[in-house]
């Protein structure tokens, strides 16, 4: 019954959507002013929301009292997993991850709905507009994935969930994705909202701006996530894969950052709004984009849910249909907002523009590596595969002018700039540079020259960071101000996000070309030394928990014969899925981890106590997630400061 009752709440949210996408357009036509009041909109949006979400709870509650008489929770439960994983459940499938999409869209319509101060006629086409993106998805719901379908006669238990899903960096990891993946969505609907109304200016950049900052940083959250679950989950040492799935989630993050950046330079200049828009149609199209390489089986990825043609080809349409009416209005009224834009190249806004045609370019790149496979299948009949070697090879050019111009742009100043004046300016930060390479070649210098290369990138970004802040801590002593105090914000979440920047190039250096493996046939008692490490093999015991058991594996870790940790990683059998995972065990340092897997018993090798062992150093991978971290920090630095501003 509680099934049903989702199920009807979820059909009054696709009505309330019809009417709020089509209510305001009978008033304009009829020149009828209370059929456009926003008021009545607002009534509808939340209506919406609150429908999906309590069809969201309906389906949560089938999912945590166990209702296998539900297709849904009969393939991806069981009675005796752990409630948590009975939650996570409800997203961890085609279904319910779509549902929630529909969700997350819904909650930022009902928080646009907040804003008192807008101009209605303009409040009122957003809200239409994000009103009908609701109905789409909603009817792709119901009508291809029914999360509510019942089966006859009812399990008596379910399959499981996915084993890879039960852990809890999967808890939060796809809201997060979502939150910025759909975020994006009420971003969308600003900019066909001031196309349509033909009202951008600089209050309607001001209106853009914080929800492109709120969908950025939980993006950022949601991919560092995803990445750091990823690398202790699936027992391979690695952290980004350049699987299509990572891809898509990074796509909509490349064109966000161009795109927060271009607003930038469109609210404190006025430039760029015609490229504000333009890139809030393409990142939300990415993102749906993205939707369809997983939806629809079109590309292989350890991501991908079930292939189900007929869900293909609606979320193609959707794509299409968003993307050609968002490009088209953009092309038709797109002249209204250009205006020959006078950028000096010796500028910030000319080191901005420049950096965000390198993320752009970067983007294209990603994408196109992408979705070659599927144009190599469709018209040449070959089966390929893109992987890290080319992503690698064919992006690593494009590093080197993007964290150059993060470098200097933050000491350019607006309008133009004399170059000699800056390296005066620059003098300090030079010298810097060149003292912190030497010290960090010393150590360097033998190791691979890439990975040089990207360390002292890194450095380098590191200290221009940190230096922009004392360079107006100086300032504010020399003009007899409160040093830190008087410091703006957004110098302080600028520099902040840089060095997240920097430590996330330093970690995936560190992780990728300094890293050290080792794969062996390993005896009970004996020990291996790993980088500065000996690792010590103490054997193998049987433990077991509700829904599997399995073979745990325990090694001391000692340095410099001081036992400073014991790991245990595991080798788990599922009792329902007859799944087999590898959960690894990983000690963090600073400098460091040691990540360690165990794979089979070895009975003909030596003696029936040999195991295969993987052992991994992998140099500074702690600092990828410290980095993102403060990418994300910097840009709630922002986005705080443009709420109280407001």
């Amino acid at each position: 019954m509680i099934a049903e009752i989702g199920l009807i709440f979820l059909i009054f949210s696709i009505l309330f959507s019809l009417v709020t996408s089509i209510y305001p357009s009978v008033g304009f036509l009829n020149k009828n002013w209370v059929l456009q009041n926003t008021n009545t909109l607002e009534k509808l949006t939340n209506l919406i929301f609150f429908c999906i979400l309590l069809s969201f709870i309906c389906l949560t509650h089938s999912f945590i009292i166990s209702d296998f008489s539900l297709l849904i929770t009969s393939k991806n439960s069981n009675s005796e997993l752990p409630l948590i994983y009975k939650i996570t459940g409800v997203w961890g499938n085609h279904e319910g991850s779509i549902l929630l999409w529909l969700l997350v869209m819904s909650f930022f319509g009902f928080l646009f709905s907040r804003n008192k101060i807008i101009e209605f006629t303009l409040k009122s086409t957003i809200l239409q507009i994000q009103g009908l993106l609701c109905f789409l998805v909603g009817i792709f719901v119901l009508f291809t994935s029914n999360p509510f379908e019942r089966i006859f006669p009812p399990q008596i238990e379910g399959r499981d969930l996915n084993p890879l899903l039960q852990d809890p960096g999967l808890a939060i990891h796809p809201p997060f994705l979502y939150m910025g993946y759909v975020g994006f969505s009420i971003v969308y609907s600003i900019a066909i909202g001031g196309l349509i109304r033909g009202k951008v200016s600089l209050q309607f950049i001001k209106l853009i701006k914080p929800w492109i900052y709120l969908s950025w940083i939980f993006l950022t959250c949601g991919i560092g996530l995803g990445s750091w679950w990823a690398y202790y989950e699936l027992g391979w040492g690695g952290f980004w894969f350049w699987d299509p799935v990572e891809n898509a989630s990074l796509l909509p993050w490349l064109t966000g950052t161009a795109l927060l950046h271009t607003v930038i330079v469109a609210e404190k200049k006025e430039e760029l709004i015609s490229w504000t828009l333009l890139l809030s149609i393409i990142t939300f199209s990415l993102s749906l984009l993205g939707t369809f390489l997983v939806r629809s089986g079109v590309l292989v990825s350890v991501h991908a849910f079930a292939n189900d043609p007929e869900r293909g080809i609606f979320i193609l349409f959707l794509l299409v249909f968003i993307i050609g009416f968002g490009l088209t209005l953009y092309i038709k009224n797109s002249f209204k907002f250009s205006k020959k834009n006078n950028i000096e190249l010796i500028s910030r806004e000319g080191a901005i523009s420049l950096n965000n045609v390198f993320m752009l370019s970067i983007a294209g790149t990603v994408l196109i590596g992408t979705i070659y496979p599927l144009i190599a299948d469709a018209f040449f009949e070959k089966k390929i595969s893109v992987g890290a070697p080319f992503f690698n090879s064919v992006l690593t050019p494009f590093l080197f002018p993007l964290v150059f111009g993060m470098i200097i742009g933050p000491f350019l100043n607006w309008g133009a700039d004399d170059l000699a004046k800056l390296v005066k300016r620059l003098k300090f930060l030079i010298l810097a540079i060149l003292f912190v390479s030497m010290f960090f070649w010393y150590f360097y210098f033998q190791g691979p020259i890439l990975a040089v290369i990207f360390l002292t990138l890194s450095l380098w970004l590191a200290v221009s960071s940190i230096f922009e802040i004392l360079s107006v801590f100086q300032r504010n002593i020399k003009t007899n101000k409160k040093p830190f105090w008087n410091i703006p914000v957004k110098i302080y979440a600028q520099s902040i996000a840089h060095l997240g920047v920097a430590l996330l190039i330093l970690g995936s250096t560190g992780g990728s070309l300094l890293k050290e493996e080792k794969i062996q046939f390993q005896e009970i008692g004996e020990e291996i030394s790993l980088s500065n490490y000996k690792v010590k093999f103490l054997g193998v015991q049987n433990i077991k928990k509700d829904n599997y058991r399995a073979d745990q594996a325990t090694f001391d870790i000692y340095q410099n014969d001081i036992l400073v940790t014991t790991l245990k990683p595991e080798k788990r059998y599922y009792n329902y899925s007859n799944q087999i995972t590898t959960e690894a065990s990983i000690f963090s340092t600073l400098l460091g981890d040691i990540y360690i897997a165990i794979g089979e018993k070895n009975i003909n090798f030596k003696s029936e106590n040999s195991w295969t062992t993987r052992l991994w150093f992998n140099p500074y991978v702690i600092w990828i997630w410290i980095g993102v971290f403060l990418i994300a920090f910097g840009g709630l630095i922002s986005l705080v400061k443009i709420s109280i501003k407001e």
